[in-house]
């Protein structure tokens, strides 16, 4: 085969390109998102309660079309839906900090229950002494980060002890709901990008918007997954609030942390409603995880992405945010 030289030169160009142009945001430091006062549209029902955004009511398409991208087909995200939000509804400006989460505890004496996954660089690991309280990063957590290592029941004890505790029902989001919010209006794979942040791009916005697996993070665990091509100095979650938010005003929809949705999991959409309404039945062995993680590849930093854990499952990049019906 006769030498070319000018590939030589086209990969030099290549790197060179890569070294001068990876996006670098300025690594997180532990800060308090809560704004000293609120703005319109914002409510907030008690000291210690989360911020929440309305939410207007509006139409949007569930899911993706099976020849998107990235479109997953064995969770079910593909078989689009038309979906009405009827109701205008309230839902959490940031995913539920450990400080809130902290004053859901100490007012119901409830136990800190460990064995939870903690993300290492041989994956995730389960760890017996790691709980909400020490979720197994290297660096201490701060008040501000989301909470994590809380299962389904967790969660689900936390909004009704918030509906006790205010006079108004707090949940988990509904599945519809929540991809309603975090597309904001929005119809491509990120409510920030259509397609330049996907597995395929050499340069990512996710690292502006979403903490998710990116160059930072793959220089500390080296998962072999692919990650976003960016870099933002962090390796676990980080205070909320720290990113860039959606149309909605919402953070970290897209990273950070899972979050827990109320509906159960099926693997497809046939049949479910095309309201906000949640999905469920009784005895379903599995509910419903939606937005990326600090430990997400980049397919799964999407609107449309979906997962799906058992409702006793706790890990470190798994928490929740929450709704509110308006009155």
């Amino acid at each position: 085969m006769k030498f070319q030289p000018w590939k030589l030169w086209a990969f030099g160009l290549i790197f060179l390109v890569w070294g001068i142009s990876l996006p670098t945001v300025a690594a997180p430091k532990a800060k308090s998102p809560v704004v000293q006062s609120l703005p319109d549209g914002v409510i907030q029902d008690c000291e210690n309660c989360p911020l929440l955004n309305l939410i207007p009511a509006g139409r949007f398409v569930l899911g993706s079309a099976a020849s998107a991208r990235e479109a997953e087909v064995t969770t079910g995200e593909t078989g689009v839906v038309s979906i009405v939000i009827e109701k205008a509804f309230a839902m959490g400006r940031y995913e539920v900090t450990r400080a809130e989460y902290q004053a859901f505890v100490s007012a119901t004496n409830r136990l800190s229950i460990g064995d939870c996954r903690v993300a290492t660089a041989n994956g995730f690991v389960r760890k017996s002494e790691a709980s909400w309280e020490t979720p197994g990063f290297n660096e201490p957590p701060t008040v501000y980060d989301p909470v994590v290592c809380v299962s389904w029941d967790d969660a689900h004890a936390y909004t009704d002890w918030l509906s006790q505790k205010t006079g108004h029902r707090y949940r988990l989001a509904s599945e519809t709901e929540w991809e309603y919010a975090a597309r904001s209006g929005t119809s491509g794979a990120r409510f920030f990008s259509a397609e330049d942040s996907d597995e395929w791009s050499l340069v990512s916005r996710a690292c502006e918007y979403a903490n998710v697996y990116d160059f930072s993070a793959y220089q500390f665990y080296h998962a072999s997954i692919p990650h976003a091509r960016c870099t933002d100095g962090a390796v676990g979650v980080v205070s909320v609030g720290h990113y860039k938010p959606n149309g909605f005003d919402l953070y970290d929809m897209l990273g950070n942390a899972r979050e827990w949705l109320e509906d159960c999991y099926t693997a497809s959409y046939v049949g479910r409603p095309t309201t906000g309404q949640e999905w469920v039945w009784g005895g379903c062995p599995q509910r419903v995880v939606r937005g990326g993680s600090f430990a997400s590849r980049p397919a799964e930093a999407r609107s449309a992405f979906r997962g799906h854990e058992l409702q006793s499952f706790r890990q470190n990049d798994l928490g929740f945010r929450v709704v509110r019906e308006l009155d």
